[in-house]
């Protein structure tokens, strides 16, 4: 049977900080379960094992195989997360895993919402092991505040955090490869203290400063519009108050689309395939297959984060 866009039942986490849902995940045993159509109650796993090419593309197939290759979240930070930094593929593949490069798109945030986006200037490791252990660290992290629509692009090797009272739509390589270099000396839900991978991130940081912490942008109406090209992913936004229709022949990608707000309905332009409704929260896979994509508001306004794999 042919294709169609994919919805996924929402998997949540709760963490010592909040909570994150994990909306789209082929990584390990965390698998997205798809939720609509005949291939409801099957993973992400089994279907791209089944459909390969046909859900992913050519390309990306040929790149990943049957991992599936990026990991869509959603995150409520009630509380401030560890101060953490991720490796590059290089450096992660000889611990045998992948590497993490990751963006924020801000869905919601308090008046006093921030992030931790780097350092504030250039450092060494020396210094940052000195501030360490005399708990001053957080005088030479960048503290950026942030509101609804703000985007962080985190490359590998950024040392970074969420802070309370800050949701963001999470989109990242899948892996789930972090060095936690600061905690507050704040204990895990187990009661005990989590563990730091000091040495680890020492190994993987930028010690440079940061000097533009957020991605600089314009929002259009019916017009996507560029956030974050990285190597591993490209994320656009689309604001929607009118029916738009989008060709993606030409990416040899699947197309994810994490609804932040709104209802947009999805129709496969040249197929028999129904139309999928796609509402906040939610996260719908368009395969490679169905490249032709008419979007129509179902709610009088949406607003899409569009994500293909370059």
């Amino acid at each position: 049977m042919a294709l169609y866009p994919l919805l996924f039942q929402p998997v949540v986490k709760p963490k010592v900080w909040g909570s994150e849902t994990w909306a789209l995940s082929g990584y390990g045993d965390d698998l997205s379960v798809v939720s609509n159509g005949f291939l409801a109650d099957n993973s992400i796993a089994e279907v791209l094992e089944i459909y390969m090419d046909e859900l992913v593309g050519e390309h990306v197939y040929s790149r990943f195989g049957n991992t599936f290759p990026l990991l869509f979240k959603f995150i409520d930070a009630q509380d401030d997360l560890s101060i953490q930094v991720h490796p590059d593929d290089l450096q992660a593949a000889r611990l045998g895993m992948q590497g993490k490069a990751e963006m924020w798109y801000v869905t919601g945030a308090t008046s006093e919402a921030s992030l931790v986006m780097g350092f504030a200037r250039d450092t060494s490791e020396e210094e940052v092991r000195r501030r360490l252990d005399d708990d001053s660290i957080m005088d030479i992290l960048q503290v950026v505040p942030v509101r609804k629509g703000d985007v962080a692009y985190i490359p590998a090797g950024t040392v970074h955090a969420l802070r309370r009272g800050t949701q963001v739509a999470e989109i990242q390589q899948t892996s789930d490869l972090t060095f936690r270099l600061y905690d507050y000396h704040r204990p895990g839900l187990d009661g005990r203290l989590r563990p730091l991978h000091i040495d680890e991130s020492m190994a993987v940081l930028n010690f440079g400063g940061l000097k533009e912490p957020l991605a600089d942008y314009k929002p259009q109406s019916g017009t996507p519009v560029t956030l974050v090209r990285d190597p591993h992913f490209v994320t656009s936004l689309l604001c929607l108050d009118r029916p738009v229709s989008r060709d993606y022949a030409v990416l040899d990608s699947f197309v994810v689309y994490m609804c932040t707000e709104g209802e947009v309905a999805v129709q496969c332009i040249g197929s028999d395939v129904p139309e999928v409704v796609v509402s906040a929260g939610q996260t719908l896979l368009v395969p490679a297959s169905l490249p032709d994509v008419r979007l129509r508001p179902a709610t009088g306004s949406a607003v899409l984060l569009e994500v293909t794999v370059p």
